[in-house]
């Protein structure tokens, strides 16, 4: 039996070799780690599935993230970790987007989930400690509660090669399991906001090790889109990121600017999954139960809430917008939005769009409900009003920030609407940017000159932002934004500079709609 055993291990030792032989390798705190190479993106290497922390399974659910223990020896890293514990939340999207383009419902599938999934994904063109490229860190979207590091349009290869750069995906733990909180983890270290602090240990990670991938850990920039953009700026206040980037690029992820959500608003999540389970178990009870049992006894028990970063008096300790005016933006910052991000989202009634402006503080509703009302329809008033107070608002104080920070600041608003029905029916969605930034155009959307073009333009602009803090070079110069010129980057046909739309009433709503804001 002994003999059979051990020559069995050979065999799937020698039957592994292969695979390993003949790719990069690159070594990291004793771990060689043995990649593949793209050939659809001209050879750059990659290195998929690589730990950055323990597994937070356990006694280690819903503690800060620990650092990954060291495996040691050869390691392989040629395959994706499985996604954060989630449900079908963002496979639903994708149905939705590819649905309108003609995309059958086939075309989209969940990977695994798991609750070990604290791991990353690196491209590098140059997998040696002698290039000194510039490193672009993706943060993923996904309302904070799906999502994963390794969907089809966050591959990173064509990114890579452009720059070119070194590009990271990283996971982090999500909804009930990114954003707990509870009483018994009050006088913790780490209280709530998990997800947050595991993209601040994949950081971490990168800062460290990043040099022997290719990487500069001095020219850092972390982009984030949707949620993963709104916990980038939480990472600008965040002490324990500090220093940890040099840049950021926020894509449709300013509407948590209005945010001022407390630790006592994370522990009420705890109280309810705990009241909906059997006999109320108290917290080491639920770190006992099974993943699957937690995460179904959320969406009973808050199916609503809106996960994310809170005010905890630790990881984080003011709202974003207080803060930031506060203290300034510590980094350049390039940030922006699409012209039509809720447009998939409302409906043609009037009553809802009354219900979305009576949710806003009162000085601010007749001005909102008066550039609803300059649109053609219900339908685009309600988004262009919403979305204006969501996306582009913020991204205008933000930038401005920024310039008062002695920081340069760039702002785009993305007007490109794919050609056919599809477009028609989504105009320049929420999400719509990101085929353009990786280069990852998916088969079934709709395409013509137009978007190959916006694609080189797009990708030449947000590698040398990362390279240099500035993304001008070729094509249309984009202007620097400040709060008295107000000047942005439409990113649509016909790439040019233009005013801010809605600069003016943003100026006028500030105040009363970002509470702790300052008026620039």
């Amino acid at each position: 039996m002994r003999h059979a055993l051990f020559l069995g291990c050979v065999l799937g030792c020698l039957m592994a070799l292969p695979a390993m032989a003949g790719g990069p390798t690159v070594t990291v705190r004793g771990e060689t780690l043995h990649g593949t190479r793209d050939e659809s993106s001209g050879g750059v290497a990659s290195f998929r599935g690589i730990p950055f922390a323990e597994p937070p399974v356990g006694a280690l659910r819903w503690q800060a993230p620990r650092p990954a223990r060291s495996r040691g020896g050869a390691q392989p890293a040629d395959h994706f970790a499985a996604a954060c514990f989630q449900d079908d939340y963002n496979t639903a999207w994708y149905r939705r987007v590819g649905a309108a383009f003609g995309a059958p419902a086939s075309s989209f599938s969940d990977p695994p989930f798991s609750e070990d999934c604290l791991y990353l994904n690196i491209w590098t063109p140059r997998p040696d400690r002698s290039a000194h490229l510039p490193v672009m860190v993706w943060i993923h979207g996904g309302s904070n509660k799906a999502g994963w590091s390794f969907e089809p349009n966050y591959d990173g290869g064509r990114l890579a090669a452009r720059g070119p750069a070194v590009v990271v995906t990283i996971a982090y733990r999500l909804g009930i399991f990114g954003f707990f909180g509870h009483p018994e983890l009050r006088s913790s270290r780490a209280p709530t906001n998990f997800g947050l602090l595991d993209q601040i240990a994949a950081l971490r990670w990168i800062r460290d090790e990043i040099s022997a991938f290719g990487g500069d850990p001095r020219n850092i920039t972390v982009l984030g889109e949707s949620a993963g953009g709104a916990d980038l700026m939480y990472l600008l206040t965040a002490p324990k990121a500090q220093g940890l980037f040099q840049r950021a690029v926020i894509e449709s992820g300013g509407y948590r600017l209005r945010s001022e959500a407390r630790l006592a608003d994370a522990e009420q999540t705890g109280l309810a999954v705990s009241a909906a389970l059997p006999g109320t178990p108290t917290l080491a009870d639920l770190r006992a139960l099974p993943a699957a049992e937690i995460h179904a006894a959320a969406r009973r028990a808050v199916p609503d809430y809106d996960y994310g970063p809170v005010v905890d008096g630790r990881s984080i300790l003011a709202p974003p917008a207080r803060y930031l005016a506060r203290h300034g933006i510590p980094v350049d910052l390039l940030i922006g939005s699409n012209q039509d991000e809720w447009y998939m989202y409302v409906d043609a009634d009037p009553a809802s769009l009354a219900k979305s402006l009576a949710e806003l503080p009162s000085p601010a509703r007749p001005l909102l409900a008066e550039r609803a009302a300059r649109e053609p329809d219900i339908r685009r008033g309600h988004d262009r009003a919403t979305a204006l107070v969501d996306m582009a608002c913020p991204a205008y104080l933000l930038a401005g920030r920024a310039d008062q920070s002695g920081r340069r600041s760039w702002v785009y608003r993305f007007t490109r609407v794919r050609p056919g029905p599809g477009g028609e029916q989504l105009l320049a969605y929420h999400g719509a940017e990101i085929p353009y930034v990786f280069d990852t155009h998916d088969s079934w959307l709709a395409s013509d000159a137009h978007d190959a073009t916006l694609t080189a333009v797009m990708l030449g602009y947000w590698t040398r932002f990362a390279r240099t803090g500035d993304p001008n070079g070729d094509g249309a110069a984009w202007p620097r934004f400040t709060t008295a010129g107000m000047r942005i980057m439409e990113l649509g046909d016909r790439p040019a500079a233009i005013d801010a739309p809605d600069g003016a009433l943003c100026r006028r709503i500030a105040a009363s709609v970002y509470a702790g804001w300052i008026r620039p």
